[in-house]
């Protein structure tokens, strides 16, 4: 598992230009809705694969038909692959979900270069992440920093409260802003480490609200970040992203995985 990881994070951060040699060519025929379309195959089609077939796109869940934002989610998916030739890159854990439809990541090749179709509908803020094994998932750091900018930019589903809160807002209605992308401003009263990363605890906090820094999957993101040291105490920071609260993690947290979610305001005392 740690080799698997290991090349997961090289491919993910590292980045990859385009398709695999091995992306079968086709067109979509219907768009069923954002994360789902009927695609015939213009190619050779290996053994098991029809020249028709329905395709799920890998690490996305878009709304559903009917819900809000579904008609935006459905329109850009059309508008990045309609008459345009798509790749279909399978994945080489599970071709088929349950319901038989491929599960894919699709590319196309627009002026810019390539782009990876699923990433693009995560950044728009038109998907929730939606992967169940990290380690099988060859994109997940291109699909996370995809959220994490939708999460920073409120776009879409994230777009509910895109003015930054004060963690007194934030208390006074937490489950108000639970699942929603907040940008919340508190004071570090303590810095521990636990098994999930450096966690930030906010002064004054009624229910032990904290950020947590989270280098531990994409690290390479943190390689030049300009983070304060060891002295987190008394500093003032901004942290955007999903407020998260279960019984799983504890209290109210922000979980941050790349560094531009992190903003932080220097002390009376470090001003010059």
């Amino acid at each position: 598992m740690g080799l698997l990881l290991a090349l997961i994070l090289l491919w993910a951060v590292g980045g990859v230009g385009g398709p695999p040699g091995d992306a079968l060519p086709g067109r979509v025929l219907r768009w069923y809705d954002g994360d789902t379309a009927q695609i015939r195959f213009t190619g050779e089609v290996p053994p098991g694969l029809g020249t028709h077939e329905v395709v799920r796109l890998l690490g996305v869940n878009t709304p559903e038909v009917g819900e809000p934002l579904s008609e935006e989610a459905t329109r850009l998916f059309r508008s990045l692959t309609m008459g345009r030739a798509v790749y279909v890159e399978l994945n080489p854990f599970e071709v088929r979900d349950r319901h038989s439809r491929l599960l894919a990541y699709l590319w196309v090749e627009a002026e810019e270069g390539w782009v990876l179709v699923n990433e693009e509908i995560l950044r728009a803020g038109l998907a929730r992440l939606l992967v169940y094994y990290p380690e099988q998932e060859k994109y997940y750091c291109r699909f996370l920093r995809a959220l994490a900018l939708a999460q920073q930019d409120k776009l879409g589903l994230w777009g509910n409260f895109p003015r930054p809160l004060s963690l007194a807002e934030v208390e006074a209605d937490p489950v108000r802003y639970v699942g929603e992308a907040v940008t919340v401003v508190f004071e570090v009263a303590w810095v521990g480490q636990d098994r999930w990363g450096q966690s930030l605890w906010a002064a004054g906090s009624r229910y032990g609200f904290r950020a947590i820094l989270d280098p531990r999957l994409c690290p390479a993101a943190w390689a030049e970040a300009d983070v304060p040291g060891a002295d987190l105490v008394g500093q003032r920071m901004a942290v955007t992203g999903e407020l998260l609260w279960d019984t799983f993690g504890g209290g109210p947290r922000i979980v941050v995985r790349f560094p531009e979610l992190v903003e932080f305001s220097p002390r009376e005392e470090d001003e010059p």
